[in-house]
């Protein structure tokens, strides 16, 4: 509030803000001062607004949907330059969810390969993919769609799974966890959520996950389904070992597109999970599973 107020004494006039007004002041300069601070920070260093630009411009290639099944899809693309790739994706324009490449260095590069999990078999999908370059500049894509194929009605159920999380089954040992990271934990290979993986701190084909049942069952099936960075950390074979000793397989993993199951009859409350053949690096898994019969 600003009062004009009459100085007798000496004839003249002058402003006399009060408390209020002088806070009020104070607070703009401060709203001011971020402003511009925010301004400088979305700036590039010449002083010009950072550049978003279309995918088009450095792709080498075209967007391809590979290793598509009713539930899950990768999106594989190679771009000119290097830049951190990510893919959102839903049933519509609002998307909703994302992934990342799962390159663990997680460095700016060329070849990109973003796995989409958790999908609904016959279902139309929307996803736009989105680069970031070293210089700042975001590189994104028009909306795309792909259809998810309908489910197999044929496949056989393979009954309960007894290692997960919500079936009160633990981790009760791993060879190594990636950045001792929560984001790569060893329950995420347990948790019924294939968009979450294990993966191992470049175990390669020393990669091992130890399982420990809620019980002791009649197993009728084991479940494994591999991560992979692509060019490495796709496992192809793997052997189970329970806790007096008895090996299960070994088992071929023919690809990283979803999960294999493998018909076994053994009573067991742990299992080690071994990889005897790999392409390397930080392998893991991103579903493992244990089946009794209905």
């Amino acid at each position: 509030m600003i009062e004009l107020q009459q100085d007798v004494s000496r004839g003249t006039r002058k402003l006399r803000r009060d408390p209020a007004s002088r806070s009020a002041a104070t607070w703009g300069l401060v709203a001011l001062v971020l402003c511009a601070v925010l301004v400088a920070a979305c700036s590039s260093s010449d002083g010009s607004s950072l550049a978003t630009r279309p995918l088009s411009e450095i792709l080498t290639g075209s967007v391809e949907m590979v290793d598509l099944t009713a539930n899950s899809a990768s999106v594989r693309v190679d771009t000119a330059v290097d830049v951190v790739c990510s893919v959102v994706y839903g049933t519509d324009t609002g998307y909703g969810n994302q992934s990342t490449d799962p390159d663990m260095g997680g460095l700016p590069h060329t070849q990109h390969r973003a796995p989409l999990r958790g999908l609904l078999p016959d279902t139309l999908y929307h996803y736009r993919l989105q680069g970031t370059g070293a210089d700042g500049t975001v590189y994104v894509s028009d909306d795309l769609t792909f259809r998810t194929p309908a489910g197999d009605s044929s496949a056989e159920e393979n009954g309960q799974n007894v290692a997960s999380l919500a079936a009160s089954a633990r981790v009760a040992e791993v060879s190594s966890t990636f950045g001792d990271s929560s984001a790569w934990a060893a329950d995420n290979a347990i948790d019924d959520d294939p968009r979450t993986e294990w993966s191992s701190a470049g175990d390669g084909n020393a990669a091992f996950i130890s399982i420990d049942l809620a019980e002791t069952y009649e197993l009728t099936g084991i479940g494994f389904w591999t991560r992979t960075m692509g060019s490495s950390a796709q496992i192809t074979r793997i052997e189970v070992v329970t806790e007096d000793g008895t090996k299960l397989g070994p088992f071929e993993i023919p690809d990283a597109s979803r999960m294999y199951v493998f018909p076994v009859s053994v009573s067991a409350q742990r299992l080690r999970f071994d990889v005897l053949d790999s392409s390397g690096g930080n392998t893991g898994a991103v579903e493992i599973a244990a089946f009794v019969g209905e």
